[in-house]
């Protein structure tokens, strides 16, 4: 075989990447993810103050809350947050929302 045609079998990571998340179904792992960096904006300035989106699990959005005050609230707007994240990062991709009661860098404890 000549050197020129051990080469044409290689192919590009780029061209090969798409292929491979999705047999690895990480896909729409990937395509979520933009969930979490966009939650201060889909969620507003008032309750991102109160709140840190952390990560995508299984298609769930974790999202820190500061106060169980803030938490039954965001019971109540979760079919709106569902819906605003929908619109922003695809339908399907985001199922549900957790939240979780913590602290952390972008929560701000209310009663500081």
């Amino acid at each position: 075989m000549s050197r020129q045609g051990r080469y044409r079998k290689f192919r590009s990571v780029g061209s090969v990447l798409p292929r491979v998340l999705k047999g690895l179904k990480l896909d729409k792992v990937l395509a979520a993810q933009p969930a979490v960096t966009l939650w201060p904006e889909i969620a507003g300035a008032r309750t991102a103050a109160h709140t840190r989106a952390v990560e995508v699990d299984g298609g769930t959005l974790v999202v820190v809350v500061d106060s169980p005050a803030w938490m039954a609230q965001l019971r109540f707007l979760k079919p709106q947050l569902l819906k605003k994240i929908e619109g922003r990062v695809g339908k399907g991709l985001v199922r549900d929302i957790r939240f979780v009661l913590g602290q952390g860098p972008g929560v701000v404890n209310s009663e500081e």
